[in-house]
């Protein structure tokens, strides 16, 4: 490569793919490069574009490590690959390529020495097309989430099928955008549970934010509805990084592949940090100011996200006030404080030191005290 000269890869994704769109965005986000979107395609530029990507695919080994050596991680299995009986006949033809074991340690080691000896122009054949025929893969059911439901119906015997190809070097970097994507596992009721995947929904986290965003999130989630309790938590998770960068997220409940089951997604929600993060910055300061207010905060919203909890739907209704509150509706604001404080002066009266008493009095309390330290808030700077 000359000095000074920049290389410029094109990746097409057509319209309608927005899972893969999504996909791609996670893995680009950790790659030191110009990104840019034009028509179908999301341009990638740099003056050595082979090791941006192969420092991305180095980061993203290093978290399926972590996450197997990990013994929390591991119990959640985030390091191995879910997949039907289709899917696996796709990724045991991938790896057959790249000369490894079904592993994802090993089909990213086994990737990036070779990404290593390839040249640009090689790369961008399999990168700008997507109607790959003969030679390329059909894509697994994690990669077609919003297709899936188009390819069958009942009023044809056999259905139908979308059937799109692409090359082994589309399909790894969309893996890799999933593995990043997939930050912990949820329980959505007492038999079911999904994979969490959290994606960004532009090309604009910087390298380092969109890698302690993943760290953050890893692990096993109480739950993710309803959708006001799932944005609260994601507000107070990553405070810290939505002061330095706000952005939007999108998150994705999906039941994992298995057997002759595709994955499937159950929830999606998106989750407006960055717009609420600007409408209530002062007011979350406020809460966030001393860990043991942000505490408090998160162990109220976990309440009404976890389905185990007892008296949930408590849980519930304050956090839907107190989401309200935190947008400038002072009316659930007064609402919240005074439900919560007779609620707090009842449970105590009766002095119930079991459950469900006890846990009853705990959301009370904290609720009380986010209400009333808001509250103080609104009155000082009315009068100020």
């Amino acid at each position: 490569m000359n000095e000074g000269r920049v290389e410029e890869l094109r990746i097409k994704i057509p319209e309608g793919f927005t899972t893969l769109r999504f996909y791609m965005y996670s893995f680009l986000n950790l790659v030191e490069a110009e990104k840019h979107e034009i028509g179908q395609y999301i341009v990638i530029r740099s003056k050595d574009l082979l090791r941006a990507l192969i420092d991305g695919f180095r980061i993203v080994r290093e978290i399926v490590e972590r996450q197997r050596n990990d013994q929390t991680l591991s119990r959640l299995k985030l390091d191995t690959l879910p997949m039907s009986g289709n899917d696996r006949k796709v990724f045991m033809k991938l790896c057959y390529e790249l000369g490894c074991e079904l592993d994802l340690v090993q089909i990213f080691g086994a990737y990036s020495d070779i990404l290593g000896s390839k040249s640009i122009d090689n790369l961008r054949k399999g990168l700008e097309k997507f109607d790959i025929v003969a030679e390329g893969y059909s894509l697994p059911s994690i990669f077609k989430l919003e297709l899936y439901g188009l390819t069958r119906t009942t009023l044809f015997k056999d259905g139908f099928s979308i059937d799109p190809r692409v090359s082994s070097d589309f399909l790894l970097l969309m893996l890799a955008g999933y593995i990043l994507s997939r930050v912990g596992r949820a329980r959505i009721d007492e038999r079911n549970w999904v994979s969490v995947h959290v994606f960004p929904t532009e090309l604009a986290w910087s390298k380092s934010c969109w890698q302690r965003l993943h760290e953050e999130l890893s692990g096993l989630w109480r739950g993710v509805r309803p959708t006001d309790a799932l944005t609260l938590f994601l507000l107070a998770k990553l405070w810290n990084l939505l002061k330095d960068e706000p952005h939007n997220l999108l998150i994705l409940g999906v039941a994992d592949p298995s057997g002759r089951k595709p994955a499937a997604i159950d929830m999606s929600i998106n989750a407006p940090l960055k717009d609420i993060y600007i409408r209530a910055k002062d007011k979350l300061n406020l809460l966030f100011e001393q860990e043991w207010k942000k505490d408090i905060f998160i162990r109220l919203i976990e309440k009404a996200l976890d389905t185990r909890q007892q008296n949930r739907e408590i849980a519930e209704k304050f956090v839907k006030l107190l989401f309200l509150s935190l947008q400038g509706d002072t009316r659930a604001l007064e609402e919240l404080l005074l439900l919560s404080s007779r609620l707090e002066v009842a449970i105590s009266q009766i002095r119930q030191k079991e459950p469900p008493g006890r846990e009853i009095l705990s959301i009370a309390k904290d609720a009380r005290i986010i209400a009333k330290d808001l509250l103080m808030l609104i009155s000082q700077n009315h009068f100020s």
